[in-house]
């Protein structure tokens, strides 16, 4: 029986490398503990990377080629933030982080030389790339993004503190990855307002978190200072979100 042929988008490396990480998705997530939301936004967004990959490389319009890769590159920096938010709430050690995230990060270089060229349908190719502090992901620079993974821990934290019911408590795991998934994804975005959509998204999941968290530390003993060091976090990031929506609003304004 002859072997059957691969369909075109098996053959990009960009595909391979992808599938090569939902196959160590697979593995971190059934070592994990206990599930949190990030948990099924990894598995979500692993799974939309490929898919996306796949229209894209199908699509005759470069248009739809675009708007593909644009939501495989979301997806795979939504993955990369959920390895974070695990990271941040010690369910994964940096030795189970990086490999993955090393692993998004070529994909993403590759997503985006092959945005830059959809007209011409694809190019993998594209240097390995640092961003100014050394990091893997642009967004990984931002003062808005750190301070939401310094939520994410400070919550893990507070967990024997706050008095919770198990749904407070999911709501709250909720809102606070929220807030990291969607400054990552916005930051990645190739458009002015896809990025003003997904920061105005973690603006609310910011206001969301703040309202929980009263409701969290009302009957409970936890320290003013404690509760209060949250609310200084929370603060900062619907602040910072404010003023990176206006910003990128102004900018997509003036290149219209």
């Amino acid at each position: 029986m002859a072997k059957s042929q691969p369909f075109g988008h098996e053959k990009l490396i960009v595909y391979q490398k992808a599938m090569r990480f939902a196959a160590l998705r697979g593995a971190l997530l059934d070592r994990l503990p206990r599930c949190v939301a990030a948990c099924e936004h990894l598995d979500r967004a692993a799974e939309s990377i490929l898919v996306n990959i796949a229209h894209a490389s199908s699509a005759w319009s470069a248009n739809e080629r675009m708007v593909c890769l644009g939501h495989a590159n979301g997806s795979a920096l939504e993955c990369a933030a959920c390895l974070d938010v695990l990271g941040a709430k010690s369910l994964l050690s940096a030795d189970d982080v990086n490999p993955g995230k090393s692993l998004l990060a070529e994909v993403v270089c590759m997503l985006i030389t092959m945005h830059k060229t959809a007209a011409d349908r694809v190019c993998e190719d594209r240097p390995a790339y640092r961003t100014k502090q050394d990091r893997l992901f642009d967004h990984e620079d931002l003062d808005v993004y750190q301070a939401g993974l310094e939520l994410v821990a400070w919550l893990e934290a507070m967990w024997n503190v706050f008095s919770c019911s198990s749904d407070l408590r999911t709501k709250l795991d909720k809102s606070t990855t929220a807030i990291v998934l969607n400054i990552a994804e916005g930051n990645g975005r190739f458009t002015g307002r896809g990025q003003v959509s997904f920061y105005a998204t973690a603006y609310r999941a910011t206001i969301q978190s703040v309202a929980l968290v009263d409701v969290a530390s009302a009957h409970a003993a936890a320290d003013v200072a404690q509760v209060e060091s949250g609310r200084e976090l929370l603060r900062r990031i619907a602040a910072m979100l404010t003023a990176l929506s206006k910003a990128h609003a102004e900018n997509s304004s003036s290149n219209t």
